[in-house]
């Protein structure tokens, strides 16, 4: 338990009034274990998973370290512009009159301008949009004195890196440098190399390649590919999520899920990278204002996302590396709160997921897809719940009188046709095979169990390179060339019998030709 305040921290007046107006009083860890150093001017390298308070990690020592100057003294990049939006709603939420330019891409270049031009202490921004405006000459770095790099391993997934070292060589050489990264991949820690200097290192124990939130159960779900969306409408109608952030693999999916679940009484919505900055902001918001209870996003439109009190997160398949799996599942469980991450899985898939939770630590909780009869056996629990709650005066009078006429049974069966009349009970996906039946899927060789999973698949250059070691050698140790009949690898096929010519043949031999006249 951490007992240390914001205050002991040595935090100034004004920003201690402005996080206990939120109701921030004790720091997080990472928070705690970056302000003093950030406040001395000290570089720091910080491992941290996504949730943990790492823009107040960075955003207290930076405010502390800004002066009145009107100049840009501080960079921040993030990888999207969601993220970078949050973080400057952030900063604005702590120092209400901070002038701070956000430049991220799919606005106007208006008001971003507009904000340079009068002087930002502070800008934050993508590496995209932050280069169109090194390249217009309408963003001066020549006096930045600090650097932050926000989610590092992100910008790398989504291609920023070189974009990210370029905007860095035009910052003047020493400036004060943060660099946040969940994982720290060979890329990222040349870049921290380069660009670095001393820094104060910080990995928290939930930090690295197996990091595992404790506060997140994996419930992983067994389901062919072409079932899994209906097995998703079972399982959202069963639980009844307060809300659900579901991750797709294309943007089309995303539309085909966001709309199977709406035709199914789940009201969802899609987001990807297609869609407009304009209707991305308004279904982001009305998402985190809880009027939308249900979105399906892409990795790239999820990134960077900050949804409070977000109990369930959905993998429709999972990704292809266990760490973007984990930056998933990030989304829930955040600042001690209990989380969920729900995975529906094909037979394939069930075994790399088996295989992570060795590599990983997860501990993965099975569960079936629930049927029909059973989705209708809770809904009918949660209504009688809900109706013995909180009878008024008014209604039990209403029901008495209503008894005196009508047959109990008959009146209870009338009000639930009614109730349910527009409720789903989901669908009736058939059974598995019987080899499959189990809703856990098991190793398929003693090698797997005993190696933890299916060994990953080759690429082509590596099946290429073993086929090249099977091919025998065209040349002798000699260096000269075999001759053909000692490269066969099989004998040769012999005539067959009946194709061949006869040895002997005359001229009398020959048969007649019908068309051809006797002289």
């Amino acid at each position: 338990m951490n007992d240390q305040t914001f205050a002991a921290l040595g935090c100034s007046e004004a920003l201690l009034a402005a996080l206990a107006k939120r109701g921030f009083e004790t720091p997080m860890p990472v928070q705690a274990r970056t302000f003093q150093p950030g406040l001395e001017g000290r570089d720091l390298l910080v491992q941290s998973r996504t949730g943990s308070g790492k823009t107040l990690a960075f955003g207290l020592p930076l405010l502390h370290r800004l002066s009145d100057e009107r100049h840009t003294q501080a960079l921040i990049l993030a990888p999207t512009r969601e993220l970078a939006q949050q973080v400057g709603a952030e900063l604005h939420s702590l120092v209400p009159k901070l002038p701070i330019a956000s430049l991220v891409g799919g606005v106007s270049y208006t008001p971003q301008l507009r904000a340079l031009s009068m002087g930002s202490p502070v800008v934050v921004g993508t590496p995209g949009r932050v280069m169109d405006h090194l390249e217009r000459g309408t963003l001066d770095l020549s006096r930045v004195r600090m650097v932050v790099l926000d989610e590092c391993d992100e910008m790398l997934n989504m291609g920023f890196l070189e974009d990210v070292e370029t905007i860095l060589a035009k910052v003047p050489a020493g400036p004060q440098t943060y660099l946040f990264s969940a994982t720290l991949p060979a890329p990222i820690a040349r870049l921290a190399k380069r660009f670095l200097k001393d820094p104060v290192q910080i990995q928290l124990a939930e930090a690295g390649e197996q990091a595992v939130h404790a506060d997140i159960a994996h419930t992983p779900v067994l389901a062919p590919d072409h079932l899994q969306v209906r097995a998703l409408v079972n399982l959202l109608l069963k639980d009844e999520p307060s809300a659900a952030l579901i991750f797709t693999k294309t943007k089309a999916q995303s539309e085909e899920v966001a709309e199977e679940l709406t035709v199914s009484g789940l009201p969802a919505a899609f987001l990807h990278g297609d869609l407009a900055q304009a209707t991305r902001t308004r279904i982001l918001g009305q998402f985190k204002d809880g009027k939308l209870r249900y979105l399906v996003a892409t990795d790239v439109a999820a990134r960077g996302l900050d949804i409070g009190g977000l109990p369930l997160v959905v993998h429709v398949g999972i990704p292809t590396q266990l760490e973007n799996y984990i930056h998933r599942s990030g989304r829930t469980g955040r600042a001690g709160a209990k989380g969920s991450s729900l995975a529906l899985v094909n037979w394939k898939e069930s075994r790399i997921l088996l295989a992570w939770s060795r590599r990983g630590g997860l501990t993965l909780d099975w569960r079936p897809v629930p049927t029909p009869a059973e989705i209708r056996e809770t809904q009918s629990q949660r209504l009688a719940e809900r109706i013995a709650a909180a009878p008024s005066a008014a209604t039990l009078t209403q029901a008495t009188r209503m008894l005196q006429d009508v047959d109990a049974a008959h009146l209870v069966a009338g009000l639930l046709s009614l109730v349910q009349a527009d409720q789903s009970a989901g669908f009736d996906i058939p059974a598995e095979p019987a080899e499959r039946k189990t809703a856990k899927p098991r190793y398929d060789s003693p090698r797997e169990r005993k190696e933890g999973g299916p060994r990953p698949q080759r690429s082509y250059a590596e099946r290429a390179a073993a086929r090249a070691s099977e091919t025998p050698s065209k040349t002798r140790t000699d260096g000269s060339f075999k001759p053909r009949r000692e490269l066969d690898e099989k004998p040769r096929t012999p005539a067959k019998p009946w194709a061949k010519r006869p040895e002997t043949r005359t001229w009398e031999d020959r048969p007649a030709r019908p068309w051809k006249k006797k002289g």
